[in-house]
C-alpha cells in the first residue's frame, strides 16, 4: 500500500472544507430572499469565496490521477460498503427530521451505485474505478507525444463540446467525462512533467493566487454589471479558466514537503464529509436551516455562524468516520476473502 503523503491529504482536506463553502453559497445562499435583495460587499463576497472553493472535484480527481487507481475487488467493496452506510445513516437521519418512512427509500439507501438519486460524483467515480486498469494500460504504452494527442483530444470534447458548446457529453462537469478528463491529466503530471522544485512551488503560486485573484474579480464585474453569461458559468467544473486553477493548485501542493501522521489520520475520512452534507435525504433539512440562519442574521454574523457550524461538522465526521470503518472494514475482509475463493475455483 503507498504510504500516504501528508501534502497531498492536506490538500484533500482545504478541499473537502472549501466544498462546504461551496455548497453553502451555491446551494443555499441563491434561496435566501435577503441574498438575492443585497448589493456591496456581501452580494460579492460569496462569490470571491466561491472562487477560491469550486475547484474540489477537479483537485479530488488530479490527486487520484497522480497517485493512479489501482482497482481490485476489496477497494470496490470498501467503496460501497462507505457509501451503503452513509446513505442508510442519513436516511434514517432524515426520519428522524420528519420524513415519512418508505421501504422503497430504504432499499434504495443501500444503492448508492445505481438507483438512489444524487450523488453524482459517486456514481461517475465508480464507472472511473472500473475502467481504470484499461486507462492505466493504455497510458504505460503511450508515447509522450500521443499522451498529448489523447489530452487534446479530451480537451476538445470536454472543454469545446461541453463547456462552450454545453453538448449532453459534458454540459455541466457533473459526469464521468469530467472525471476521465481529470484522471488523464493527473497522471499526465505524474509522468511527464518534471520541473525543478523550486520553480514550480514559487511559479505554481504567484500563478494560483493571480488567476483566481483575476477570476473572482471576472466573476463579480459580470455578476453585477456585465451579465456577458449567466453567473453559474464561472462554477462548472469543465470551465476552461477553472481547470488551470485547479491544476496550479494541485502543482504547488506537490512541491511542498510535510510529514504528519495527524493529518494523515484525519483525511481518511474526507469523503464522508461530502456523502452526509449532499445526501439527497437530508440536503433538504441542510438547505432550510442555513437559509433560516442567513435571513435570519445579519450577513456577517451569519457568515461566522455557518463557518462555526462548518468547523464542528467537518472535524466530527472526519473522527467519525474512523468508527464506521470499524464496523465496516470486518465485512468487507470478508466479502474481499469470498472473492477471492471465487476467483480462484474459478480458473480451476
Amino acid at each position: 500500500m503507498q504510504e500516504r503523503q501528508a501534502n497531498i491529504e492536506l490538500l484533500r482536506l482545504i478541499s473537502i472544507f472549501m466544498l462546504l463553502f461551496l455548497h453553502f453559497y451555491g446551494n443555499l445562499f441563491h434561496s435566501s430572499e435577503v441574498y438575492a435583495s443585497q448589493t456591496g460587499f456581501w452580494k460579492n463576497f460569496p462569490l470571491a469565496i466561491s472562487s477560491f472553493t469550486l475547484l474540489q472535484v477537479n483537485i479530488f480527481v488530479l490527486i487520484s490521477g497522480w497517485f493512479g487507481i489501482n482497482t481490485t475487488p476489496k477497494k470496490i467493496i470498501n467503496f460501497y460498503l462507505m457509501c451503503a452506510f452513509y446513505g442508510v445513516l442519513t436516511y434514517l437521519i432524515s426520519l428522524c427530521l420528519g420524513s415519512t418512512f418508505a421501504v422503497k427509500d430504504l432499499a434504495l439507501s443501500f444503492m448508492p451505485f445505481s438507483f438512489m438519486k444524487g450523488w453524482w460524483f459517486v456514481k461517475a467515480y465508480v464507472c472511473l474505478m472500473l475502467l481504470a486498469p484499461l486507462f492505466n494500460k493504455a497510458i504505460e504504452y503511450m508515447s509522450k507525444k500521443e499522451f498529448i494527442w489523447v489530452l487534446c483530444a479530451l480537451t476538445l470534447i470536454n472543454s469545446y463540446y461541453g463547456f462552450f458548446c454545453k453538448q449532453a457529453i459534458n454540459s455541466n462537469g457533473e459526469n464521468f467525462m469530467q472525471l476521465m478528463y481529470v484522471y488523464f491529466i493527473g497522471r499526465y503530471l505524474a509522468l511527464h512533467v518534471h520541473v525543478d522544485r523550486e520553480k514550480l512551488r514559487k511559479w505554481s503560486a504567484i500563478f494560483s493566487v493571480v488567476s483566481i485573484a483575476l477570476y473572482a474579480i471576472v466573476w463579480m464585474l459580470n455578476d453585477n454589471y456585465f451579465h456577458v453569461v449567466k453567473s453559474y458559468t464561472f462554477m462548472l467544473r469543465h470551465n476552461p479558466w477553472a481547470m488551470i486553477n485547479s491544476i496550479s493548485i494541485f502543482l504547488f501542493f506537490t512541491t511542498l514537503s510535510l510529514k504528519s501522521t495527524q493529518i494523515n489520520w484525519l483525511a481518511k475520512g474526507v469523503f464522508p464529509v461530502y456523502l452526509i452534507h449532499t445526501s439527497i435525504w437530508i440536503s433538504k433539512y441542510w438547505r432550510e436551516f442555513f437559509v433560516g440562519i442567513y435571513d435570519g442574521y445579519a450577513s456577517g454574523i451569519a457568515w461566522m455562524i455557518a463557518t462555526a457550524i462548518f468547523t464542528i461538522y467537518f472535524v466530527c465526521v472526519l473522527c467519525f468516520d474512523h468508527l464506521r470503518a470499524y464496523i465496516t472494514n470486518p465485512i468487507a475482509n470478508g466479502l474481499d476473502k469470498q472473492v477471492v475463493k471465487l476467483a480462484k475455483e474459478s480458473t480451476k
